[in-house]
């Protein structure tokens, strides 16, 4: 008897030695997942019709200029043609935020009159068509700062310039939607880049070649 639970007691303590790491066999190595490949396009936006607000401060303050901005809109009985959107027009790492200048729009119809209020800074304007690089985002408004630096990154390396604002347009309601599942596009206001000035003076002094013309004998009937 005392064999047999010696042994019992041999084979408890050899499981408990396995379930807390006796014999331990190396752990098997985890990769660092691979950080997802940024992605980005180029739109042709056409002129279109807004009303907005223009802001001076951060630009976190985006959220609460549009809840303003629809409030207004609404008074005014203006009909909603598009997706709320923000123009940014300073580079807040040379900006304090305080003195950061940013605009929100909303489309509405072409045909509504043009007015502006000074003292609260509302305009129903007409936008000009832009060209932009845009991309997507998830997440809280105020996190937003990679993606820009991705998106300058990738305007340069596919021959683009930075040629206006930024801009962010909001897919959702940040009242009825949690931060980390805020959708928002992304893009920036560019231009195809210009060629170095060198090869521009180089094209320019090549000589051209006069066109070639060929005569032809008329054919008689």
């Amino acid at each position: 008897m005392k064999n047999v639970l010696s042994f019992a007691i041999g084979m408890m303590v050899v499981a408990m030695m396995v379930g807390c790491g006796g014999g331990q066999q190396p752990a098997p190595k985890t990769e660092t997942p691979a950080e997802p490949v940024f992605v980005a396009q180029t739109l042709n936006l056409p002129a279109v019709k807004v009303a907005s607000i223009a802001k001076v401060g951060p630009y976190s303050d985006a959220g609460k200029a549009i809840s303003e901005l629809v409030e207004r809109v609404q008074k005014e009985n203006l009909a909603v043609k598009g997706t709320p959107f923000a123009m940014m027009y300073d580079n807040p790492a040379n900006v304090k935020p305080e003195s950061t200048r940013f605009e929100v729009c909303i489309p509405v119809p072409a045909e509504t009159k043009n007015m502006a209020d000074k003292k609260t800074g509302f305009t129903v304007k007409d936008a000009p068509e832009m060209m932009i690089a845009v991309t997507d985002y998830m997440g809280p408004y105020d996190q937003v700062g990679p993606v820009y630096e991705k998106l300058y990154k990738w305007i340069a390396d596919n021959k683009y310039e930075p040629a206006g604002p930024m801009l962010e347009y909001y897919l959702n309601d940040p009242a009825k939607t949690k931060p980390e599942s805020l959708q928002t596009k992304v893009g920036a206001v560019i231009k195809p880049a210009a060629a170095p000035a060198d090869t521009a003076q180089k094209a320019a002094e090549q000589p051209k070649e006069e066109p070639k013309t060929e005569t032809k004998a008329p054919t008689g009937k």
